[in-house]
This record gives C-alpha cells, structure tokens and sequence, in this order.
C-alpha cells in the first residue's frame, strides 16, 4: 500500500474507555498509511483519562515507526481540563507543551 504523506484524522467522539478500541484501530491504521498524521478533537469532544493515554501510546507508536504524529490544534475544552485535573500540565516538559499545546513551535 503507498503511503500519503500526510493526513488528519478526526477522533472526537472516540475518547472515552467504552469506544477507545474504535479510535486504536483508525490511529493505528492511519498511522500505517502516512508519514505524517494529524489527529483533530473537538473542543466540545467527549474525553476521559483512557483517551489521553491513546494519544500518548500512539505518539510513541508513531515515533518507533519514524512518522510524524501530531494534533490538528492544541488541546483544548474538556481534554484540556481533564489533564489539568490529572496533573499533567504541571510539570510538562518543552517536547510535550509544543505536542499537546502548541507553544513553542
């Protein structure tokens, strides 16, 4: 399969514990097909703990496969508050501020 070089995939909606099995597999599959890829989440996005931890699992996915893996926006709404409650923000090294929040880049 050629492979584009780049791609956005939407995942709102697909960041929560009961439909994270359908976003793995788009990430993953995406993933797969390009060199780099984009997620969008919706500000008004549904998000819980278990989407986050897609997103890191496939930053680090991307990584080991040399692709570029990114988000369309920086984070924001209610996945921004959630890891704001979790406490990932507090100490959030340059690499992961310029990911998740766009600063820096």
């Amino acid at each position: 399969m050629s492979e584009n070089c780049n791609s956005t995939l939407d995942i709102s909606g697909l960041l929560t514990i009961r439909t994270i099995g359908d976003a793995k597999n788009a990430i993953l599959s995406s993933i797969n097909d390009s060199e780099s890829l984009d997620l969008l989440i919706s500000e008004e996005s549904d998000v819980d703990i278990a989407g986050i931890q897609l997103i890191v699992a496939a930053r680090l996915y991307a990584q080991g496969a040399s692709k570029q893996l990114s988000l369309a926006a920086p984070i924001s709404g209610r996945a921004l508050s959630l890891m704001d409650r979790a406490g990932l923000l507090a100490e959030m090294s340059a690499e992961n501020r310029r990911f998740w929040l766009h600063e820096g880049a």
